[in-house]
């Protein structure tokens, strides 16, 4: 059987970073990448490098609740390829509760020909507190978990990664927890997380919390000082900001990602990318989000 390991994690956490970490190793395997987004525009599919084995992006919905036929049409997809993958990676939504994707496995045709692997949880270390206070299901990915890692410990606090730890042993005592920078662990501590088997949920009561997803224009270049000056002034209802830009004098395009106002500006790899935003938060104010944008316009 196909080994298939559900990478899951809050909005911004750091899984296409660990994922694109885990694709450029040197390990051999040929291996097939399924993206889920919560939002009707994907992102993540474009960003993520080096997947042998293809990516197949599914948008507009969770993987635990809207999008959830498509994921088994999906992997029934990969498994067609020739030659076929050696495993099988599926990056959730931050929003999607991993049970509901894990039952769907567990009760699918699919049993004879993939076995999960392992459940990967990415915790954002800098957002803890908040992520759990704001979303259930910050708080059912890390109960799902087979291996934790509590990633950003470079923008915390010494202490810090101790505490989340603690936390973290309250709500799932068997885990693996591993503190990292940008999500940079060898493969080998990820591949068969999977000890045994933890119980599913035999009813699962999934919502988003009122979170919402909207696509801003980014069609014309911007300038870069403002763009940074707009990101890092973003309002607290703004969870996460992603997409691509082209930023002025040369109209470069440069990949966007912000969680909270913490954001990173850098080249971007991808050729075919289009100039847009995503962002992903609560009581979003489209209208206002778009002309603070347009502001920043050269």
């Amino acid at each position: 059987m196909i080994p298939l390991t559900l990478l899951t994690g809050f909005l911004g956490a750091g899984k296409t970073t660990l994922l694109n970490r885990v694709l450029s190793e040197s390990h051999g395997s040929r291996m097939a990448v399924i993206v889920n987004e919560f939002g009707e525009v994907g992102i993540d599919g474009t960003l993520v490098e080096g997947a042998q084995g293809g990516v197949v992006e599914l948008a507009n919905g969770c993987l635990c609740c809207a999008t959830r036929g498509q994921l088994l049409v999906a992997i029934h997809a990969v498994l067609q390829v020739a030659p076929p993958p050696d495993a099988i990676l599926i990056e959730t939504s931050g929003l999607a509760d991993p049970f509901p994707v894990l039952s769907e496995l567990a009760h699918s045709s699919l049993v004879e020909a993939v076995q999960v692997d392992g459940v990967i949880t990415v915790v954002d270390a800098e957002n803890f507190d908040r992520n759990l206070d704001s979303a259930e299901a910050a708080f059912q990915q890390i109960t799902a978990a087979d291996i934790l890692l509590v990633n950003k410990t470079d923008l915390v606090e010494l202490d810090i990664p101790g505490l989340i730890e603690r936390g973290i042993r309250v709500l799932n005592p068997s885990a693996r927890v591993l503190p990292c920078i940008s999500g940079d662990v060898p493969l080998s501590v990820l591949i068969g997380a999977r000890t045994s088997e933890k119980p599913l949920p035999t009813e699962t009561k999934h919502g988003h919390d009122n979170f919402e997803s909207t696509v801003l224009d980014a069609s014309l270049p911007f300038d870069p000082k403002r763009l940074e000056k707009w990101l890092g002034a973003l309002p607290c209802d703004v969870f996460r900001t992603k997409g691509f830009v082209r930023v002025t004098p040369h109209r470069n395009r440069v990949t966007v990602s912000a969680v909270g106002t913490r954001y990173w500006l850098s080249p971007a790899e991808s050729s075919n990318a289009v100039d847009r935003l995503i962002v992903i938060g609560q009581n979003l104010d489209r209208a206002k989000l778009q002309a603070g944008l347009d502001a920043c316009r050269e």
